[in-house]
C-alpha cells in the first residue's frame, strides 16, 4: 500500500513539475508552485527531490530525451519520399498533442540556456535528419521536388508542423477560439496536413 502511495505522489510530482517547467522553464518555476499543483507540502516534494534542478533533469529526462529522438527517427524510416512525409506529419502531430508543451519548452531552453540542449539537440536531431535530408536532395536531382533549395524545404516542413503549437496563445486570440476548440483545430490539422505537405514539397506547380 506504502509503494502505491509513494508511486502515485512521484507521478503526481512529475506531471505538476512538466508542466510548470514546460510553461516556465528552469529559472522561472519555483518548487512551491510545483508543490502547489501536486496537491502536497513542499517538504514532501524535498523528500523526493532535493533541488529543482534534480527534479527538472528527471523531467528533462523522461519528456525531452525521451521525445524528440522519437520524432527525429520517423524521417529516417525506410519510405519514399511522400509516404514519409506523410506518416511523419501525422505521427509528429499525434505526439506533440499529447505532449504540446515541448516545442515551447525546448525553445525556452534554447534561448535561456543554450549549452543544455545545443549537444543533444545537434546529435539526436541535427545528426539524424541528414539522411532525409539527403533523400530530399536525391529527389529534387531528379526533378520530384519544388525549386527550391534542400533546407527551405525542410524549413517549410517543420513551421507548419510546429508553429501551431509553440503560437498557441496567438492563435488562440487571433481566431477566437479556447482550448477544446484548439484541440479541435489540431485534429483537423492532422486530417489535411499530410496532403498539403506533400503539395508545397514536391508538387512543381504549388509555387
Amino acid at each position: 500500500m506504502q509503494n502505491e502511495e509513494q508511486s502515485s505522489t512521484e507521478v503526481k510530482i512529475f506531471e505538476a513539475a512538466r508542466e510548470v517547467f514546460q510553461s516556465k522553464g528552469l529559472e522561472g518555476a519555483r518548487m512551491q508552485e510545483i508543490a502547489d499543483k501536486a496537491e502536497i507540502n513542499k517538504s514532501m516534494l524535498h523528500y523526493y527531490y532535493r533541488s529543482k534542478e534534480k527534479l527538472f533533469e528527471k523531467v528533462y529526462q523522461l519528456s525531452i530525451i525521451k521525445l524528440i529522438p522519437q520524432i527525429a527517427g520517423l524521417l529516417n524510416e525506410d519510405l519514399p519520399l511522400e509516404a514519409k512525409l506523410r506518416n511523419f506529419a501525422i505521427k509528429y502531430l499525434e505526439l506533440i498533442k499529447l505532449n504540446p508543451d515541448i516545442p515551447l519548452f525546448v525553445l525556452h531552453e534554447m534561448n535561456k540556456n543554450p549549452g543544455r540542449l545545443k549537444t543533444f539537440m545537434l546529435n539526436e536531431v541535427g545528426k539524424k535528419i541528414q539522411p532525409f535530408l539527403n533523400q530530399i536532395q536525391e529527389e529534387r536531382e531528379k526533378g520530384n521536388t519544388v525549386d527550391l533549395p534542400v533546407e527551405q524545404i525542410m524549413v517549410n516542413i517543420i513551421s507548419l508542423l510546429i508553429f501551431p503549437f509553440i503560437g498557441r496563445q496567438v492563435l488562440q486570440v487571433i481566431l477566437n477560439i479556447d482550448d477544446s476548440e484548439f484541440d479541435q483545430f489540431i485534429e483537423e490539422r492532422i486530417k489535411y496536413l499530410p496532403d498539403y505537405l506533400v503539395k508545397i514539397t514536391l508538387d512543381k506547380n504549388s509555387l
